[in-house]
């Protein structure tokens, strides 16, 4: 088993891209340990966001001309998985929102998603794309990137149990939308269900 001295001394060696992908990794290593404690502590409960994709609401908050929204498997940083495909339109953003009914008994909710910007995209140097997460119109999220490579997010979610919430996710080329290749890696909405106690 490696060592902590050990470690330290293989990341002094890694170039910026490199350790990027090594935080990501770590982001995706504290999120598996975070369901494995749900699964612990309850029944899991998951809302998974590509399989729903038929009863999202797609659109464009200007003209949708350049748009492509879709889902299917994305390649990043020569990773693959499934994921929301979301171009931006040439101007302005585009969105995709979902209405999600939570139940009543779901607790500890948490969003989970990795962005990226798939493998193949000629994105010019300096230029970025904007994700952002809207829950019931209220911005909870939001980042730029420019790396082909996946990155892992999770967000507490505010208290909504027995709500019905919508969640909209926004792309934006920042005014150059050629090869924003953006995705959304697997995203799901995860809570835990704990039986109550008996009266």
């Amino acid at each position: 088993m490696a060592t902590i001295e050990e470690i330290v001394n293989l990341l002094d060696t890694l170039d910026p891209q490199d350790l990027e992908f090594v935080a990501d990794f770590v982001r995706y290593l504290r999120w598996k340990r975070g369901l494995a404690a749900f699964a612990a502590d309850g029944r899991p409960w998951t809302f998974d966001f590509v399989e729903h994709f038929r009863r999202a609401i797609v659109g464009a908050d200007t003209d949708p001309a350049g748009m492509e929204v879709r889902v299917g498997e994305a390649t990043c940083g020569g990773e693959t998985r499934m994921a929301l495909w979301q171009h931006p339109p040439v101007q302005g953003a585009s969105f995709v929102e979902y209405q999600v009914p939570v139940p009543a008994d779901v607790s500890d909710l948490r969003l989970h998603f990795a962005t990226g910007i798939r493998d193949g995209a000629h994105l010019a140097e300096g230029n970025v794309i904007a994700f952002r997460v809207f829950v019931n119109d209220w911005k909870i999220w939001s980042d730029t990137q420019h790396a082909r490579s996946w990155r892992e997010h999770e967000i507490v979610m505010p208290t909504l149990p027995g709500d019905i919430v919508r969640v909209r996710f926004v792309t934006d080329g920042l005014g150059n939308h050629e090869w924003a290749w953006a995705v959304w890696g697997e995203p799901r909405l995860i809570g835990r269900i704990v039986a109550r106690a008996e009266q």
